[in-house]
């Protein structure tokens, strides 16, 4: 097979995941017959595939630009930066699952991160979708194999995972890991701040506490937190908190020192109290969407509560006097 038959159209329908099984095949048998040229070949083909998709046409020739826009619209995609992000991890886990044997790459641990102030959507390969909040970190599989399919997660994160009886998924966190076998639910887990939670909205999943190897199996519309090392389960009864996958960020009935935590940890921004005494806040319920910004968060606030700030958004700091 000479070097010209393997397109850039086909690998860019590759980078895409909509090549058929035969041209997948053609694909690898081209990267083995001459891995190093071949190799930075495909390098070049994803470069410009990547610079399609972030919209910076000028650095992809005429012919190629014409090939990238056929395949990248000819379907809906929305150019934000999380689904972005999502789909540049898939086409490097694609690139890379060829890079050698498909025994050694499909376990491959890939991981993606959700920028501060914003979510991402992304489904993996089995299926299963995740919305990752804020300044979440899930590290994952580019193909699941063997008997579980388990991720990794660093913060918060909301699942629907694809019914799968014989291949149960499983959420490893730094205290807790969540089992389950296709079930839609939510998992918080913040190492610094040593907080745990997990409410399932549909199905069932096992809990495990890697402390003291105690279990709780949950029911829908249940939560589960840690407390002083051990797992409580509660009724669910009240979901503003996990509105955050529509954008909208919940204070209901939290302090003014919890509303500064929830900013601070969802906007990676920093803020410094400089009053003796915290104020009190007039809200019992209030819900406001991320994409308005901690800025207008805080106008809102002070509608409430008695206190002034000043927000340097050039250094993301903001006072609370």
């Amino acid at each position: 097979m000479m070097q010209n038959e393997i397109s850039d159209a086909l690998l860019f329908k590759f980078f895409l995941g909509e090549t058929t099984n035969e041209e997948t095949d053609r694909i690898a048998a081209w990267l083995d017959e001459n891995p190093e040229e071949h190799q930075q070949r495909m390098k070049k083909a994803h470069e410009l595939f990547v610079n399609s998709i972030m919209g910076e046409p000028d650095l992809i020739p005429e012919a190629d630009r014409r090939i990238g826009y056929r395949l990248l619209h000819s379907r809906p995609v929305r150019r934000v930066v999380g689904l972005a992000a999502a789909l540049l991890v898939a086409v490097g886990a694609s690139y890379l699952f060829f890079d050698s044997r498909m025994e050694r790459m499909a376990g491959a641990p890939t991981s993606i991160e959700a920028p501060a102030g914003q979510h991402v959507r992304m489904a993996l390969s089995d299926g299963t979708i995740v919305e990752l909040n804020s300044k979440s970190r899930i590290v994952y599989p580019a193909l699941f194999t063997g008997r579980e399919r388990r991720v990794r997660l660093e913060g918060e994160a909301m699942f629907d995972v694809r019914h799968d009886e014989e291949h149960p998924f499983v959420v490893e966190t730094y205290a807790c890991d969540v089992e389950v076998r296709g079930t839609h639910f939510n998992v918080m887990a913040d190492e610094e701040t040593q907080a745990f939670s997990t409410a399932l909205f549909e199905g069932s999943v096992a809990v495990r506490n890697k402390l003291n190897d105690e279990h709780i199996l949950m029911e829908p519309n249940t939560v589960v937190n840690l407390r002083n090392g051990h797992l409580w389960l509660d009724e669910l009864t009240d979901r503003d908190d996990y509105l955050w996958t529509e954008g909208i960020i919940s204070f209901g009935g939290d302090s003014f020192g919890q509303i500064m935590d929830k900013l601070r940890r969802y906007f990676d921004v920093e803020i410094e109290i400089r009053r003796a005494r915290l104020p009190e806040v007039k809200y019992k319920r209030l819900k406001v969407r991320t994409s308005e910004g901690v800025d207008h968060i805080l106008r809102v606030l002070q509608r409430g509560s008695d206190f002034a700030y000043e927000y340097d958004d050039l250094e993301n700091r903001i006072v609370i006097r």
